[in-house]
């Protein structure tokens, strides 16, 4: 039986109301920026290309693949809510598709909802403390608390559908269970999903899955896709949809060794009998490990023949499971969209779907980036390593350096580091024990240097660089755990001279290379002249008497940026090193005395909602420093999810085009051969494609919340750009004191020890496969608001 309109209580009718309002201000925000105080920048202009020809596809018809929303923007919302649904279809591409998992409540109504166990996935245990219940669900044992020992009546007044998993925000957890004939009538133009997960349980408890697929079917005749893993459901239904385009898909669960409840037979052994499949179903649903496993290491294995074998029975095949908070695979170097595109884009097979909990992430994969690899750049924003390829080889070495300029890297970078005797080289820190495996033969060297940082360190300027060579690069993150970065490249590859970098950096034609000075005075006064070892290498590459290749001096110090002042060639770039969110005209004009540009996190550019880890509004920085003719580099960007504002999907891509959209000049990465792919999308200047989003900072928040919730709080004082943080006296004069007589060590500068040209293979496991007016609008807003008020008042 349907639940009809007549059987919903006035709250009932409230709560859609408030929802319908919401998504009104929702579509306001999306067309008006509402903070009108911070003008939005305006991003650089797009290269213009001409319409996309049709891109040739390996799935089954030869069609795009399916993006399926997996209860909707479940990644982000609770899943399988209006607002999850609503988000989906705004912002993903066209034709995605929403997927409900159907169960039933104990008078016979049909509600969307995640999981068959409550617990995890509303307030039930809270709101029903005594329901708590023990079933048999296909021959195994489940506890905890389920729709069909609940009303609906009850599940409307007291349940709400919480974030299934606990490590993604629960600041939406205020939403109702979704009814399914709701999510038909709601979501009548767009193309549903409905999974039927557990016939056989709830026939069990005289609850029929059929019988009220039936009228939903009857309801809406062109539901594009029933799936179930139970082979007498779908034979039932079989008669149901004769005639109709919906069609009928076979689901298979993550555990191989479950039984099938129809026929009593594991689905391992369902895999190898794809002609009796087709016999009752036109597709397969199957986990992407099914298709390209993954090893106990985390590594990439062979595909496996899934999807051609399902193709030649003319079944279509959909993989399930993605979602960019997935702890991925190394070989994907925590790169969301090359996921997507090894199920879609690689030359001997595509999937036809993929169902994901992040649609937006899916439809960029799918509509911009699929055929791109040898796509021209669309975007001239600058690409800058940082340390080179950091994120996929130990930083500074001649593998990251190489897989940067491979990467398509517009700057590669080296951050300047000096030997006891002298050798200037590239490292990512001063302090060995981060990078390199020092702690190990050398941690009776520690020391305490309160003017570079708080913590004990091994420091390369006490050592000489026979000693440096004696160890190992050492991949560096960020983050622990499952984050951790590839571990077969952990120590990989080869320090690296500054002389030789920027022979290499010729060799290679990069566009331009980036110099980091810091620790300069402390240097000077233990007689190491690091700006003069970087003024000596430049000279004698040539670099300073050319204009050819780039050349960026950059330092937390003015007054080592001062030193460059007389070379016209060179770009200063001054590195704010902490987090800032306000700047004023006349520090503006300050920076602009000693600096081209700044180098600044990329957090600094918008304020957060109460540490919720999400965006509230853009702060005044790039605005102003444009103003002042000082260009702005972001970063640094990094692909692991932890590292992304939830606004932007998790997304690294998601977060380079809005750091772009905001009027970022350049992008500081780790990630160099993300970046690189985004520029070449096919979708930017395309009118005729799928858009990117362009996301305002305190988009999410204001247009899922209630407004008066944002409008209240308020947030700290902002942190202001001072001169003192980066305004530093003149450097000291080098000291004069005896060096260790080290016989080679003077010409070690000038032995090609590490030459680039010829960089150590990484290992083979490791290789990554291949307007309306404002005015108007916000008239339309206020409207909407008071009647917000009005449903509160009710």
């Amino acid at each position: 039986m349907l639940l009809s309109s007549g059987d919903l209580k006035i709250q009932d009718w409230k709560k859609m109301i408030k929802h319908v309002l919401l998504l009104c201000l929702m579509i306001h925000c999306t067309i008006a920026d509402p903070k009108a105080a911070v003008p939005v920048p305006i991003p650089p202009v797009p290269v213009s290309v001409p319409p996309l020809p049709k891109h040739t596809w390996l799935t089954l018809h030869g069609d795009e693949p399916f993006v399926v929303a997996n209860g909707g923007f479940s990644g982000l919302y609770p899943p399988q809510t209006e607002l999850a649904y609503s988000q989906s279809i705004i912002f993903g591409k066209g034709g995605t598709v929403l997927l409900c998992d159907l169960h039933m409540s104990r008078d016979g109504h049909g509600f969307c909802l995640s999981q068959l166990n409550l617990q995890n996935t509303t307030n039930a245990a809270d709101a029903f403390p005594n329901r708590k219940k023990t079933y048999i669900v296909n021959g195994k044992e489940l506890q905890g608390w389920f729709a069909l020992d609940l009303t609906s009546d009850e599940m409307f007044d007291k349940l709400i559908v919480t974030q299934s998993i606990f490590s993604r925000t629960d600041l939406f957890d205020f939403l109702s269970p979704y009814p399914t004939d709701l999510y038909l009538e709601e979501n009548r133009n767009a193309l549903l999903w409905i999974n039927a997960e557990y016939a056989t349980f709830y026939n069990q408890h005289k609850l029929s899955l059929l019988d009220h697929m039936k009228q939903l079917v009857e309801t809406k005749k062109d539901i594009t896709y029933i799936s179930s893993p139970e082979i007498g459901f779908l034979k039932s239904m079989g008669p149901v949809v004769h005639g109709l385009k919906t069609k009928l898909m076979f689901k298979f669960p993550i555990d191989r060794n479950a039984v099938e409840p129809t026929i009593n037979e594991p689905y391992a052994s369902l895999l190898t009998k794809l002609p009796m499949i087709k016999t009752f179903a036109t597709g397969i649903v199957v986990p992407r490990e099914f298709i390209w496993p993954v090893n106990k290491a985390r590594y990439l294995e062979p595909s496996t023949n899934l999807v051609a074998d399902a193709h030649k029975q003319g079944l279509e095949v959909f993989a399930y499971g993605f979602a960019n908070d997935n702890f991925l695979p190394h070989n994907y170097s925590y790169d969301v969209q090359r996921e997507y595109l090894q199920f879609v884009d690689n030359s001997k097979f595509a999937v036809d779907g993929v169902v994901t909990d992040f649609p937006t992430s899916a439809s960029t994969a799918i509509a911009c980036l699929a055929g791109s690899k040898n796509a021209s750049r669309k975007v001239p924003t600058l690409i800058i390593s940082a340390n080179g390829a950091n994120g996929e080889y130990p930083g500074s070495t001649d593998l990251a350096y190489q897989k940067a300029v491979n990467d398509g890297t517009d700057i590669i970078d080296c951050s300047v580091q000096m030997t006891k005797d002298g050798v200037a080289f590239c490292l990512p820190s001063v302090d060995l024990i981060p990078t390199t495996t020092a702690s190990g033969p050398f941690m009776s060297r520690a020391a305490k240097v309160d003017s570079i940082q708080s913590s004990m360190g091994i420091f390369s300027f006490d050592f000489k660089w026979d000693e440096i060579l004696s160890l190992k690069p050492q991949m560096f993150s960020e983050f622990n755990g499952d984050l951790v970065r590839d571990p077969a490249r952990k120590n990989v590859g080869k320090f690296v001279t500054l002389s030789d970098f920027l022979e290499f950096a010729k060799a290679k034609a990069v566009p331009g290379v980036l110099i980091n000075i810091e620790n300069a005075a402390y240097l000077a006064n233990k007689g190491l002249d690091v700006v003069g070892a970087v003024t000596t290498a430049l000279s004698n590459a040539t670099l300073d008497k050319q204009s050819t290749q780039k050349v960026l001096i950059m330092s937390g110090e003015s007054s080592v940026l001062d030193k460059f002042k007389d070379i016209p060639t060179y770009q200063k770039v001054l590195h704010i090193k902490k987090q800032v969110e306000f700047v004023t005209n006349e520090t503006a004009l300050e920076i602009k005395k000693h600096a081209d540009a700044v180098f600044l996190h990329k957090h600094s550019l918008y304020t957060q909602f109460r540490g919720e880890g999400f965006t509230l509004n853009f702060t005044n920085l790039i605005e102003c420093l444009h103003w002042a003719n000082v260009s702005v580099y972001a970063g640094t960007v990094l692909n692991e999810f932890q590292d992304i504002y939830m606004d932007y999907s998790s997304d690294p891509y998601s977060l380079i085009h809005n750091l772009i959209y905001y009027g970022a000049d350049g992008i500081i990465t780790q990630y160099p051969g993300t970046a690189n792919a985004y520029t070449r999308n096919l979708c930017t200047g395309n009118l005729e494609s799928y858009r990117i989003p362009d996301i305002n900072p305190g988009d999410v928040i204001t247009t899922s919340l209630d407004p008066k919730e944002v409008e209240e709080y308020k947030p700290p004082p902002p942190v202001h750009l001072e001169t003192k943080d980066f305004i530093t006296p003149p450097l000291p004069a080098v000291a004069a004191i005896s060096k260790d007589d080290d016989k080679g060590s003077a010409s070690s500068n000038n032995t090609n020890t590490n030459a680039l040209s010829s960089p150590s293979p990484p290992p083979e496991q490791a290789q990554t496969p291949s307007t309306a007016t404002a005015t108007t609008i916000n008239v339309v807003a206020i409207f909407f608001s008071a009647m917000l008020g009005l449903v509160t008042l009710l």
